[in-house]
C-alpha cells in the first residue's frame, strides 16, 4: 500500500500523479476548519468517473473522516505509464457552500489489486 498525503483547498481541483498502477483503496481526508458543513465533500476521480468520496459528516471539522468507495467505479486503475493522461492522475475536487471544505486528504493506493483484463488486452 501506497500513501499520498495532498493538501486541498476549498473548490480546488487537484491532480495528483499516480506514482503506481493501482487502485484508490481508501481516502481520508481532515477538513481543515471548525465551520465544516455536513456534506461538504472530497472526491477522487479518475478523469470524470467518481472512484471515492469523503463527506463530512462531524461539524466540528478537525477530525478524520473517512471516505467512500463509489459501488461501481472503486476498482478503476490508475496508471503512470497509461496511453490515456487522464488514468495517469487522481483528480481531487473539493467543494462546500460557505467555503470549508479545505483539507488535508490521504490517499491509499492497493499497487497490488486484482484486475480482471481481458485476454485481448494482456
Amino acid at each position: 500500500m501506497i500513501e499520498i498525503t495532498v493538501a486541498v483547498a476549498d473548490g480546488a481541483t487537484v491532480y495528483v500523479p499516480a506514482p503506481c498502477r493501482g487502485v484508490v483503496a481508501k481516502m481520508v481526508a481532515v477538513f481543515q476548519a471548525d465551520t465544516v458543513v455536513a456534506n461538504d465533500t472530497i472526491t477522487a476521480y479518475r478523469s470524470t468517473t467518481a472512484v471515492n468520496a469523503v463527506t463530512a459528516v462531524t461539524e466540528a471539522g478537525l477530525v478524520p473522516e473517512v471516505g467512500v468507495p463509489d459501488a461501481t467505479n472503486k476498482g478503476l486503475v490508475f496508471d503512470p505509464a497509461s496511453a490515456t493522461a487522464a488514468n495517469q492522475v487522481i483528480k481531487l475536487i473539493s467543494g462546500s457552500e460557505n467555503g470549508s471544505a479545505a483539507a488535508i486528504v490521504t490517499l491509499s493506493l492497493d499497487e497490488s489489486a486484482y484486475v480482471k483484463q481481458a485476454a485481448s488486452e494482456a
